[in-house]
């Protein structure tokens, strides 16, 4: 028996079957790149995963090198969702400004 392809599990997430992505991961064995970011599109998805967790995940992923299908394209939504719902984004952060001597006063 073969394993569900990540396209069959990618079009079931996009039109809203989280129960039947969720059945072909289940079958699914490999432990590649490309299905991880399957698994946290689930996630994020079916709200098991916030946005600031799926963005982490799929950083820690990218950082590894090479491209993986849907990864960017993921990341930029779970921003994007982070964003709408004013979540800390760590794509939308910036870092405190430099003290300054008045600051110190204070």
């Amino acid at each position: 028996m073969t394993e569900p392809d990540n396209d069959a599990v990618d079009q079931l997430l996009e039109a809203g079957d989280f129960d039947g992505a969720r059945a072909l991961l289940a079958q699914v064995t490999r432990q590649d790149d490309a299905t991880q970011v399957l698994r946290i599109k689930l996630g994020l998805y079916d709200g098991s995963l916030p946005s600031g967790a799926a963005m982490q995940r799929l950083i820690q992923l990218m950082r590894k090198g090479g491209e993986i299908p849907r990864a960017k394209s993921l990341y930029q939504e779970a921003s994007n969702r982070a964003y709408e719902s004013r979540q800390s984004s760590v794509s939308h952060s910036h870092p405190p400004p430099p003290a300054t001597p008045d600051d110190e006063d204070s």
